[in-house]
């Protein structure tokens, strides 16, 4: 029955992009940020869902977490599908480290990232490497 409902919620996410005029499904999504903006990101997309497409789960979500969101239990790593633990410190060894971002992104087979504001997702070289593995890039061009 999961495996089925879960079939149905995928055939009802491609339909909508194909009525939209997308051409992607974006299923998968990477946050590659921490605190209230992840945690705002992934309730609005729930909230979406739910509101289009009658689906509330149908995305998964998986978080980038320091040592110190661990330890705090943040709501963001809670409302997650799933968390990958990264270096703590400051923003350039974890949720402005571009390369990190893409990596985790890869293994994780995200389909998107959403770098959510500040740390990395003014780094105009985050959407060139996400290009170029074929992931999506969740946030303003590059000449905003």
């Amino acid at each position: 029955p999961a495996a089925a409902e879960a079939k149905l919620g995928i055939e009802v996410l491609e339909g909508y992009v194909k009525e939209k005029g997308g051409n992607r499904v974006l299923k998968r999504i990477l946050i590659a940020n921490n605190g209230m903006a992840a945690t705002k990101a992934i309730i609005s997309m729930k909230q979406w869902a739910y509101l289009e497409l009658g689906l509330e789960n149908i995305l998964e979500f998986v978080v980038m977490a320091t040592r110190d969101d661990l330890d705090a239990n943040a709501e963001f790593i809670r409302l997650a599908d799933t968390f990958i633990e990264v270096p703590s410190g400051k923003n350039i060894f974890n949720y402005a480290n571009v390369d990190l971002i893409c990596e985790t992104a890869k293994a994780q087979k995200v389909d998107a990232v959403w770098p959510g504001w500040g740390h990395a997702s003014e780094n105009p070289e985050l959407p060139k490497k996400l290009k170029a593995l074929d992931i999506a890039f969740i946030g303003p061009i590059s000449n905003v």
